[in-house]
């Protein structure tokens, strides 16, 4: 019994080393087993792309997917240039002329147009009907730095020293006052009957802007753009 014993012991000894050295492949089928366990080669051909598998911190794959850095300039790129509306004036028919070559001459893809102004308000000072007065009048604003220009309210009536001119009663009142605090104290405001015109670019760039901005006064008669009236866009 003994010797049986130590006969069993000694062929399974053998059986497991033999399988130990894969002596037994044949037969890893049928015992179910493999002396490899779990790291058998063949199981790397049973991944899918194995090649492309990474490792990713969990601290960076719980945070959310964020557009490329490129997203914003790219949509700042494409948002439209801001535009305004400016307007010249206001200008007889012959003043106009001169405003409007300088600004052909400045940008002459600008797109400009006229508005005819149906009223325009004068800060002025007469009428005079003797020129020794007009001419001493004219002398004394001229040593407070201001050029008027002469001009006639209503065809047929006496000339007047015009200071300036506006579209509305309340810039003209304004100009008054600036006036008064200057020392000029017989200047008034008068409601023209002479056919007046602005000069206008609806949709001026910021480049456009600048460059209407820099035109020189006298190429302009004395007046300078300035942001279109509320009322008439």
């Amino acid at each position: 019994m003994l010797r049986a014993l130590v006969l069993l012991l000694l062929l399974a000894n053998a059986g497991f080393w033999a399988w130990r050295h894969s002596w037994l492949e044949p037969l890893h089928g049928v015992i179910g087993a493999r002396p490899e366990g779990e790291r058998e080669p063949e199981r790397l051909s049973l991944q899918v792309d194995p090649d492309r598998i990474r490792l990713i911190p969990a601290e960076a794959a719980s945070m959310p997917a964020s557009a490329p850095a490129s997203a914003e300039p790219a949509a700042a790129a494409s948002a439209p240039a801001a535009t305004a509306c400016l307007e010249v004036g206001p200008y007889s028919v012959a003043e106009l002329a001169v405003a409007e070559a300088a600004v052909k001459a400045a940008l002459p893809d600008a797109g400009w147009s006229e508005r005819e102004l149906t009223t325009t308000w004068w800060v002025a000072m007469g009428p005079f009907a003797e020129t020794e007065q007009l001419q001493k009048k004219r002398e004394e604003l001229k040593r407070r730095s201001i050029a008027p220009e002469l001009a006639s309210a209503a065809p047929g009536s006496a000339p007047l020293l015009v200071i300036s001119r506006h579209d509305s009663r309340a810039a003209a009142d304004t100009e008054l006052a600036t006036l008064l605090e200057r020392g000029v104290r017989t200047a008034r405001v008068v409601s023209a009957t002479v056919p007046q015109r602005a000069l206008r670019v609806a949709q001026a760039s910021e480049a456009q802007q600048a460059t209407l901005a820099a035109l020189p006064a006298d190429k302009l008669r004395g007046k300078a753009f300035t942001p279109c009236p509320a009322d008439t866009l």
